[in-house]
């Protein structure tokens, strides 16, 4: 059995810590983008006075959870699409359907990181309006996010194999 194997266990405990800690970041940017988006509603309406900040601020934060969520979705494959299928095709056609779809979430990976990387290098010098920080950090949201969605792809593929693999070896010992 593999799920016993210690590189497993030790590739499963990365895989989930450094996926806490993205789940962490997307609680403080989702909190950070709500309070920034309050604080222009009472900016707005209660004082006439938006902070010039806010806006681009909570489109900061909503660019970085963006990327960081799709990768968390990627981890468990709970991203949007048609589970119709996963009842119709059998055990194996469905193992080749989520490789398939795996490995196009790869290919979309790393296009965004060299993508991304390139639009990073393009935009560093200019600085956000508001706050005035450089333009590339908001864009190396692509960046993180794409070898995020790598990563995840690659331990989702790895850790269905291996169920895959043991489950069909228990069956084989079973009927043997």
């Amino acid at each position: 059995m593999i799920k016993e194997k210690s590189w497993y266990k030790t590739l499963l405990k990365i895989a989930e810590t450094y996926n806490k800690i993205i789940t962490f970041l997307c609680v403080i940017l989702l909190t950070a983008q709500t309070i920034s988006i309050l604080i222009m509603v009472f900016g707005r309406y209660i004082f006439n006075h938006v902070p010039k900040w806010s806006e681009q601020f909570a489109l900061f934060c909503m660019i970085w959870f963006a990327m960081f969520s799709i990768a968390l979705a990627v981890r468990d494959d709970s991203h949007v699409k048609m589970e119709v299928i996963d009842n119709i095709v059998s055990e194996k056609a469905l193992l080749y359907f989520k490789l398939f779809g795996m490995l196009c979430n790869t290919i979309f990976g790393f296009v965004m990181v060299f993508w991304g990387m390139k639009l990073v290098i393009l935009t560093w010098p200019t600085k956000l309006s508001a706050f005035r920080i450089s333009t590339g950090i908001q864009y190396f949201s692509a960046v993180a996010g794409g070898f995020f969605i790598i990563t995840n792809a690659i331990v989702f593929c790895i850790e269905m194999f291996v169920n895959y693999h043991d489950t069909h070896l228990a069956e084989r010992k079973v009927t043997s």
